[in-house]
This record gives C-alpha cells, structure tokens and sequence, in this order.
C-alpha cells in the first residue's frame, strides 16, 4: 500500500541520505535496464536526470518535510480512514509533481529510441510482470495477498514488532478491501501498452509533440482511463486507508513512539539534504 510505503520508504538515517544523493545514478541504471541507453542517449538522460534532482532538492524536498511534520501531528491523534486518506493524496501529489517536472526532459529522448530499445522495453515489462505474479504467489502461500505482506513490512519497520493480534486486525480489514487483482493486473498491462505504443508513435516526432503526448500518458498512471476500474480504485483505496486506521488505534505507546521517532529522523535528514550544495 502506497501509504506505508509513503512514510516509511527510505526512513533510516544514513540511508536516505546515501539514496538521495546517489539519486542520479540509481535512476539512470534503472531506466537504462529498460531500454538499454546508446552513448549519446546516455548523456542526454544524466544531464536531464542532474537537472531534475536540483530542482527536487531546491523545491520538493521542502514540501516533504513538511508533510512528515503533518505525519507526525496526525499520527500523535487517532485519525481515521479519512484523514489517512487525505495525508496519502498530499503525499501522491508531490509524486505527481516530480512526473511532471520530468515530462519535458522525457520529450527530448523518447523520440530518438530505436525500434530494438522499444523491444527492450516490452521485454523489460514482460519480466517486471513475471516477477509480479511470482511474488502474488508468494504472499498467496502466506495467506494474504501481496498489497497486505508488503504493507505489514512496512508497517513493522514503522512501528516496530507487532502483535499477532495488531497483523490480524489489519489483514482482516484489508481482506475486506475489495481489491481485485486480476483487475489490477489488466490495468498494469493496459497502461504498459500505452507507453509501448505512445513511445512508438513518438519516434522521430518533435519535443512539443512528445511533450503533449506524454503529459497525456502521465495522466494514466494517476488516474486510469477506464471510469469502471477509477471506482474500484477509489473504494479500494478509502478502505484501505480504514484498515490503516484500524491497526494505528491498535497501536501501543511504545509502537508509536518508535514511529515518531522514524518520521522525525526522516524529516531531519530531509532537512540535511535541503543544505547541501549542488554541482
């Protein structure tokens, strides 16, 4: 659940430092295991990467910060699945907000992949997909499904152990979610074929062109094209957020101390990337 993973993702101390300022290199690997940059692509996507971490570091890490003070503020009370919600969408749009920042850097790159990076890519996404599905099997043979391990993982890094009973009350709440993830898995697929037949539209096309054409393919990762699957994303959500909720007043005094203290180690170390100096 990208709520956990939202407040937790990175929360050790030396660890988001280490993340952040290697953030250029880890995420030209990582898009270069997709589609397998040529040398000129190469320093096009670190020039723009380098750029795009600037601006990260000098506007967004600020805004975050300041939504781990209103995380620590929220989760002091005993908030409800509403108010979880509501943090988990202020959280979503500074994700929102770096997809944008990076949609002119992607326009003067995706229209020079050849057509063998483009069959990289739709190699790269049929493993990512395999690799899902083994690790849907895996959460199955542990009685849960995968959203409900991965988010009780993060949940102990949050709080610390919890109890045999806490876990029960939360994989109960989130068993009545609704999820479907047949339905999940044919929207991932969906959007896929997107990028593989945007991106090949694309090639040799213009900056604006591109520009135009993959704002309207960022949309589809925040908001799905198809009306029938927002709905169920949207009741899935405000029930998960409910289960959230559900576990947090479960929670001891203990447990919520070590949280509060994860969230203030986070914000801090935000606030030590926020001074350092940029090349």
């Amino acid at each position: 659940m990208a709520l956990a993973a939202a407040l937790t993702t990175l929360a050790g101390c030396g660890v988001l430092r280490i993340g952040y300022n290697s953030a250029v290199d880890l995420g030209y690997y990582w898009l270069d295991s997709y589609v397998d940059f040529d040398k000129a692509q190469s320093r096009r996507v670190k020039a723009e990467l380098n750029t795009i971490h600037r601006w990260h570091r000098k506007e967004e890490l600020p805004r975050m910060a300041e939504l781990l003070v209103q995380a620590q503020t929220l989760l002091l009370q005993s908030p409800d699945g509403a108010r979880l919600c509501a943090l988990y969408d202020s959280v979503l749009q500074r994700s929102q907000a770096l997809a944008k920042q990076a949609v002119p850097a992607a326009a003067t790159i995706i229209p020079s992949l050849k057509p063998e990076q483009l069959a990289t890519l739709t190699q790269a996404y049929e493993k990512s997909n395999r690799k899902m599905l083994g690790e849907w099997r895996d959460a199955h043979s542990k009685g849960m499904d995968l959203r409900t391990l991965k988010s009780l993982e993060r949940l102990e890094d949050l709080y610390g152990n919890l109890s045999a009973e806490q876990r029960n009350v939360f994989k109960a709440r989130m068993s009545e979610n609704g999820f479907d993830e047949q339905k999940y898995q044919y929207e991932l697929r969906s959007r896929q074929q997107a990028v593989l037949q945007a991106f090949g539209h694309l090639r040799g096309a213009d900056a604006a062109t591109a520009e135009a054409t993959l704002g309207e393919l960022n949309k589809l990762f925040y908001e799905s094209a198809d009306p029938a699957y927002r709905q169920h994303h949207e009741q899935v959500l405000a029930k998960t957020c409910h289960a959230f909720a559900a576990l947090h007043a479960q929670t001891n005094a203990a447990q919520r101390g070590h949280m509060l203290k994860r969230l203030k180690d986070y914000e801090n170390e935000l606030r030590s990337l926020m001074l350092q100096k940029t090349d």
